[in-house]
């Protein structure tokens, strides 16, 4: 009886119950043409002006973009780390030590510029390298460039992994990785760290390179692409906001404002 009722079902109404579940499903992303745009904007905006009015309205497109992003526990985790530059700095500020200034300058230099690095680790995370290289070739990107692009898009969430790896490597013989051996044997700590690493990044950005060239990339024909690209109004709206916020700066360091 079960079998009869589930086969009754017309093929139409499976494909279009399937369709709408995956499509509830699937991860949503700001067009990689805007991401790119308002990130260059973004770090325009954080040379122009240090503004803290015009770093809370790069703060507050980043933390929107994010939320429509749905990656929630990111901006848990964003958040806090601003919060603890912010309130470390002001710290070291009010402790009115001279010794201490330069760290708090260097804590309020990291607050700036971290909602940038917010807004390009999100595209990171929610665009797909095969989206990021039919943006390129929408925006008559050359294909040198492309290809630099797509392999550093590419690269940057392995880096972590190849940290945690060489670490790791370390603990087996012998050499941990941490504070009291980086103050105590600083040149050992670094040379034993630091070599593999750069020789691992470098063999995996060799192989990156390969295959993102193997696929086409810098082919000087017009690539086909599986994926099609669609500005909606959220991303409109992202652009808009992006560019409202580099005027503002604009005007903050003309001294208009």
């Amino acid at each position: 009886m079960a079998l009869s009722m589930e086969t009754s079902l017309p093929l139409s109404a499976v494909v279009q119950a399937r369709s709408s579940l995956s499509a509830d499903a699937a991860p949503r992303h700001l067009d990689p043409r805007v991401s790119l745009a308002v990130l260059v904007m973004i770090n325009v905006q954080m040379a122009l002006s240090q503004s803290l009015f015009a770093e809370m309205g790069v703060l507050a497109l980043t933390v929107a973009a994010m939320a429509y992003c749905r990656r929630f526990s990111a901006i848990v985790r964003w958040l806090a780390f601003y919060a603890l530059f912010a309130v470390t700095a002001q710290l070291l500020v009010a402790s009115g030590s001279t010794l201490l200034s330069p760290f708090a300058a260097s804590l309020l230099m990291y607050r700036h510029v971290l909602p940038a690095f917010m807004f390009a680790f999100n595209m990171i995370a929610t665009t797909r390298l095969g989206e990021l290289a039919c943006a390129l070739q929408a925006i008559r990107v050359p294909a040198n460039v492309s290809v630099a692009v797509c392999v550093a898009f590419r690269f940057l969430p392995t880096m972590g992994r190849e940290f945690s790896a060489v670490a790791d490597a370390m603990k087996t013989r012998g050499i941990a990785l941490t504070p009291k051996s980086v103050v105590c044997h600083p040149a050992k700590t670094a040379e034993h760290f630091l070599v593999p690493v750069i020789a691992r990044l470098g063999q995996v950005a060799d192989e990156l390179g390969n295959a993102v060239v193997v696929r086409g990339v810098g082919a000087s024909a017009h690539r086909t692409s599986y994926y099609r690209l669609m500005i909606c109004a959220v991303d409109v709206a992202c652009l808009i906001a992006a560019m409202a916020l580099l005027a503002l700066s604009a005007c903050f360091r003309a001294g208009v404002l």
